[in-house]
């Protein structure tokens, strides 16, 4: 059943941009793959270490007369996560998503360039979290009290800032950033690896959020060729 909404939402996206010459003329196809640099703050980790696959297909469409200001909805399998390669207690967290962005761009005449923002709603499908903690607490070393650890939560709403230029024809280079608007995990507890109790003892909460960059190329399957837009400036055909 978790696979089944995101077949119907891919299958429909594919029939609604190429099911008709007209549509063809309006909404832009897309197939999307690309590459996530991942880190989540609030787990005592740092650096975007967790590198996972972003891929999936999308639409785009007009939103005023003169094309230039567009709207776009995906369809992603989306790995998130943490990884800390040098820290004495070797986190180590792959979060599997299935993500429906949706996006506001801007686009220059000849579509170059465009600039979008908007939010990202993640339900979750999968996790695979190792603390990787040594079995003696270091002192001075935060460490998580494994008690107040809770389940990620099953839905994560995240803003969303992207940028993507031609390459060349309907090959795009896109560059995204992610960040959760709500905490993934809330009210983890921390402390310094002393007994409680003791005088150096101390401890603190952290709330988790998703943090990443994302590198894709996308194609665009019905654009208007870059010659196709010299001729037609005025961008009355799409």
């Amino acid at each position: 059943m978790k696979y089944r909404n995101f077949k119907i939402l891919a299958f429909a996206l594919i029939i609604f941009s190429l099911s008709s010459p007209l549509k063809a003329q309006i909404f832009k196809g897309m197939i999307i793959g690309g590459v996530n640099f991942a880190q989540m703050n609030g787990d005592q980790s740092f650096g975007y270490n967790r590198i996972s696959p972003n891929i999936g297909i999308g639409v785009m469409a007009p939103l005023n007369k003169d094309r230039s200001w567009l709207m776009s909805m995906e369809v992603l399998y989306n790995e998130l996560g943490a990884k800390e390669p040098l820290d004495p207690f070797k986190y180590n967290t792959k979060i599997k998503y299935v993500s429906i962005p949706l996006l506001a761009h801007y686009e220059d005449k000849v579509g170059r360039w465009t600039f979008g923002a908007g939010l990202q709603y993640s339900r979750l499908i999968d996790v695979k979290e190792d603390w990787g903690l040594p079995t003696k607490p270091i002192q001075w070393m935060d460490r998580p009290d494994m008690s107040t650890v809770k389940d990620f939560n099953r839905d994560d709403f995240s803003l969303i800032f992207d940028i993507r230029f031609r390459i060349w024809e309907r090959l795009k280079f896109n560059f995204r950033y992610q960040y959760s608007i709500v905490p993934i995990r809330k009210d983890v507890t921390y402390y310094n690896g002393f007994l409680e109790g003791s005088p150096d003892y101390k401890s603190w909460q952290r709330d988790f959020y998703h943090n990443a960059l994302t590198f894709r190329l996308i194609y665009v399957i019905n654009e208007r060729s870059t010659k196709d837009l010299d001729r037609n400036i005025n961008r009355e055909m799409y």
